[in-house]
């Protein structure tokens, strides 16, 4: 694993264990939301995608997500119907999606 990989995943692993905002997973009622078809995503913590950029369904759409662990995306991709796969170099940013799983949330892997 190169230098650089390694010092990437620390320092996202550090600001989860800070608590960094932009770590932080979404609220269960966004879940909630989700699941009724009532969902955004974010590409930072202050800047939603446009919903015209995804299908007006997700239902058994696969969805991958790279570098998006934290929880913010997979589990509302997840709980508006897409079966859905996170990677991320960061471990602990990878907890926050695992805490969705966990709780059989969705199709998340």
């Amino acid at each position: 694993m190169s230098q650089t990989i390694k010092h990437n995943r620390k320092a996202w692993d550090k600001k989860v264990e800070n608590g960094a905002r932009y770590t932080k997973s979404v609220y269960h009622e966004t879940i909630v939301e989700a699941r009724k078809g009532m969902w955004s995503i974010g590409v930072t913590a202050d800047s939603q995608v446009p919903r015209n950029w995804f299908p007006k369904k997700l239902n058994g759409l696969k969805v991958l997500c790279l570098a998006s662990g934290g929880g913010q995306q997979g589990p509302v991709l997840a709980a508006a119907g897409a079966d859905v796969t996170v990677f991320d170099l960061s471990e602990k940013q990878l907890q926050q999606d695992q805490r969705w799983q966990l709780k059989k949330t969705s199709t998340l892997k």
